[in-house]
């Protein structure tokens, strides 16, 4: 993955796994920790496609994540300011909206 790619893991989601029969017996345990501590949780399955459960709060963020990186040079213009030093900005009052 490039340095440009804005990818949500950077945002301090961990993830854990546990087995399909696990989160059928603890299903109430797992979302709530998902939820409250924004985590990942992987479903593994004996017979089929393994899936994620996460937050709608974060499903959310990753969306907007993905829709801010297909914006032509956003991610680079984003990149750039974050390099600028603070002192060399223009403070808000003096932009010209």
């Amino acid at each position: 993955m490039d340095e440009r790619t804005v990818s949500w893991y950077r945002c301090g989601m961990s993830t854990h796994e546990v087995s399909a029969h696990h989160f059928r017996q603890h299903l109430k345990l797992e979302v709530d920790r998902v939820v409250q501590n924004h985590d990942v949780l992987r479903v593994n399955r004996r017979n089929g496609s393994d899936f994620v459960v996460l937050s709608a709060e974060d499903w959310q963020a990753i969306e907007e994540t993905l829709y801010l990186n297909r914006a032509p040079g956003l991610v680079e213009s984003l990149l750039e300011a974050d390099r600028e030093p603070l002192g060399e900005g223009v403070p808000l009052a003096e932009l010209d909206w």
